[in-house]
This record gives C-alpha cells, sequence and structure tokens, in this order.
C-alpha cells in the first residue's frame, strides 16, 4: 500500500515540475528584435494596413533594394518598446497616437506612418516614383 502510495507521490510531483517547467516557458518575456540597418519598419502580424505595406514591399522587390527591419509589436513588448521610443523622437508622447505600420529612418531621425506614407517613403528611396 505504501509503494502505490509512493508513487502516486512521485508522479504527482513530476506533473508539477512539468506544469511549472511549462509554464516558466510560455510566459517568459520575448527578447527586442536585433537592429541592424538605418530603417526600422514596425508592424503588427494581425494588421490589414502592413498586410498593404508587405504587398507594396513584395510586387517591388523592395527588400533587395533597400535594406531595412522589420519589427513585429502586437506579440513582441520588447519591440513595442522600441516603437514607443522612436515615436518619442518624432515628437509623438502619447502612446495611444502611435499605430502601425511605422516606418522610422535612423539617419534622418523620421518617422512615417500609414501605407501611403510609407510606400512614399520606399518608392522614392528606390526611385520607383
Amino acid at each position: 500500500m505504501e509503494q502505490k502510495q509512493s508513487v502516486k507521490t512521485g508522479l504527482f510531483l513530476f506533473g508539477i515540475a512539468i506544469l511549472i517547467a511549462g509554464l516558466w516557458y510560455w510566459t517568459k518575456p520575448e527578447k527586442a528584435t536585433e537592429i541592424n540597418s538605418e530603417i526600422i519598419l514596425f508592424y503588427g502580424r494581425e494588421c490589414p494596413h502592413c498586410r498593404d505595406v508587405d504587398k507594396f514591399l513584395e510586387e517591388n522587390r523592395i527588400a533587395e533594394k533597400v535594406k531595412f527591419d522589420r519589427l513585429e509589436v502586437f506579440h513582441n513588448q520588447a519591440n513595442g518598446e522600441i516603437l514607443a521610443e522612436k515615436a518619442r523622437k518624432c515628437g509623438i508622447e502619447n502612446e495611444k497616437e502611435i499605430g502601425v505600420p511605422f516606418l522610422y529612418d535612423i539617419q534622418k531621425n523620421q518617422c512615417f506612418t500609414g501605407t501611403p506614407e510609407i510606400e512614399d517613403f520606399f518608392a522614392e528611396k528606390t526611385q520607383l516614383r
């Protein structure tokens, strides 16, 4: 009888250990995406306007012509903090006024918001327009 109780206790403790390890793994914060260029495009996975920008970038093969980093902000809090920091550099203090798509040009310290502005930025960079 004691052996059955020991097995049950051991299995219970093993289950608790697995649960704790799983919770730790799934709740650890994501790291910010490394920035390797002078241009940062902030986007959200579920953002329809961001998908419009993606379509423009793909159709015009912008990534082959212009080096830029893409940072997802809906599911990565660290990237969201970088977005807020860059927006403040452009005078946007209220975080409720920050949306995506959002582009930041580090070299010129300029922000571009919304599909038309971002498409125009890349079109000018690649001499499409």
